[in-house]
């Protein structure tokens, strides 16, 4: 496998993901060598140290005071190209499941323990146990379908992925313009609002993303998916894919808000500002639901630019608040960044 270079670009998900991946290791092994860590996560020495920039930027205020998350020896580095943890006071022990994150894990366990290439995993449930075992209760082999539900929606997407036919459905979009449109389901996907349905899409001739609660009326169809759907191997991890008529966005997040430039494709690798902080510029296409998207993270999320999108996040707050957006327009003026 080719090694990632400092050039080469990665989501801000895969990046935040891969940043925890070092801390662990270093947790882990200790006092490690440069070339070592860029052997075993196979990247570069350049991509490496911005890696490790960017842990040490990552920081945190805890009761008044500034705390590192995790702090990466620079000295250490810079005389003896070695790595080492300086600094480990936000996590001191291994933390601890919620009940809402054990359910969602359990609920993946037992959806993949449904397809048949699953069926009899022994590390599928070995995984099973052990979350079973640290919740004091076992885990359910079959979920809980009820007729109407998202869930049972989910259920009739997962038949026609493993029979490998089309379905057709009634589709709400972003705009709440009503379609009746027939997909070629290849994948479901969990995320924190809901299911995704990534379907290759014949109006479209590609892959798409389909908000699973915005279908309505699903039916198999006695149809085996097209050759182009079957011919797709990979498929872009991000919930909202980019077109030409896109607009580009740059937007500032704080860590707990990291999740929405992962969300979107990237036009370049994210910048990190400081204090934990990452500026990247994302592509939104209708920019209207802009506002909503960024206050679903409170203050942790903010639009730097253009204008016109700042200025869809103040309406969106202004109408949150009972206020008119036009009424108010003259007595507002947007902060320039």
């Amino acid at each position: 496998m080719p090694k990632l270079s400092g050039g080469s670009s990665l989501s801000g998900e895969d990046r935040f993901n891969l940043m925890l991946s070092l801390v662990g290791f270093l947790q882990k092994r200790g006092t490690v060598s440069l070339e070592e860590a860029a052997k075993h996560f196979e990247i570069d020495k350049k991509y490496l140290r911005k890696l490790v920039s960017s842990i040490n930027d990552a920081r945190a205020e805890v009761r008044g005071f500034e705390h590192w998350f995790f702090l990466i020896d620079i000295d250490e580095l810079e005389e003896n190209e070695n790595l080492c943890l300086t600094e480990n006071l936000v996590i001191e022990s291994s933390p601890k499941l919620s009940n809402r994150q054990a359910s969602a894990i359990a609920a993946g366990l037992n959806y993949l323990a449904a397809m048949p290439n699953f069926k009899d995993d022994a590390d599928l449930k070995v995984l099973q146990n052990l979350l079973a075992d640290g919740t004091h209760r076992g885990l359910n082999r079959i979920l809980e379908v009820r007729p109407g539900s998202a869930q049972a929606g989910a259920e009739q997407v997962r038949e026609a992925i493993v029979s490998g036919v089309a379905i057709s459905c009634e589709y709400i979009n972003q705009k709440g313009e009503r379609s009746v449109r027939k997909l070629e389901p290849l994948r479901l996907d969990p995320r924190p609002e809901g299911w995704y349905v990534r379907a290759f899409c014949p109006l479209n001739d590609g892959v798409r993303n389909f908000k699973l609660d915005r279908m309505r009326t699903i039916v198999l169809l006695d149809e085996p998916i097209s050759d182009a759907a079957r011919n797709i191997h990979s498929i872009e991890d991000s919930v909202y894919l980019s077109a030409a008529t896109d607009t580009s966005v740059l937007v500032e997040v704080d860590p707990e808000a990291y999740r929405l430039v992962s969300e979107f494709v990237s036009v370049a690798e994210p910048s990190t500002p400081g204090d934990g902080k990452v500026r990247a510029e994302i592509k939104v296409g209708h920019l209207p639901n802009i506002g909503k998207l960024v206050a679903r993270f409170g203050g942790a999320a903010r639009v730097i630019s253009p204008p016109e999108a700042r200025k869809q996040v103040l309406n969106f707050a202004l109408r949150a608040l009972g206020r008119d957006p036009e009424e108010t327009s003259s007595q507002l003026k947007l902060e320039d960044d």
